[in-house]
């Protein structure tokens, strides 16, 4: 009984040892998008004509499939989210392809088809200027110190209208949201 315990003691040793050994190299590198640092989830507040209407909104700069050095995407809102053309307080939507200059930390868009509301084609367009992006230029409420984002733009759903964007990168602490 003594050597079945040893035995299978031995055996359990082994094993364990054999497992421990890791031969990966996990020297791993960091592959960014080709829009990095630009591309992002941020949390921003939006100013029609200068009054805020909305606070807490997503807006998220993502690379193209393409992987292009110069564009990328542009969303405020979700997905599904559709301007109102009814409601003053929901025509700020935007989704588009934009112009970005990485190392300038800018972007901008002239008469950008408007995706919003997840479509294919569209009608409706939004002008984009003055986009930049500082890096440790916002302090979120929790303190976390993150990056500033600030944009202006006008969209052919609301004319005569100037929206103002200004927020902070996602930092994921619940106090941020």
């Amino acid at each position: 009984m003594k050597r079945i315990k040893y035995a299978y003691l031995l055996l359990l040793s082994c094993l364990w040892i054999l497992t421990a050994c890791n031969s990966e190299d996990l020297s791993y590198d960091i592959e960014y998008t080709p829009i990095h640092p630009l591309g992002g989830q941020y949390t921003v507040s939006i100013s029609r004509n200068g009054t805020v209407i909305a606070e807490g909104v997503n807006c998220f700069l993502a690379n193209t499939t393409d992987y292009d050095t110069d564009k990328c995407w542009i969303r405020i809102g979700s997905y599904n989210s559709s301007n109102t053309v009814s409601n003053e307080l929901k025509r700020y939507f935007i989704n588009g392809k934009i112009s970005c200059n990485v190392p300038e930390l800018s972007f901008s868009g002239t008469d950008v088809m408007n995706l919003a509301g997840n479509v294919t084609s569209s009608e409706e367009t939004f002008t984009l200027t003055d986009g930049k992006l500082e890096l440790n230029g916002a302090t979120a409420p929790s303190g976390t110190v993150s990056d500033k984002i600030s944009f202006t733009y006008t969209t052919t759903v609301d004319p005569g209208v100037t929206y103002s964007v200004v927020g902070y990168r996602y930092t994921g602490w619940n106090e941020d949201l």
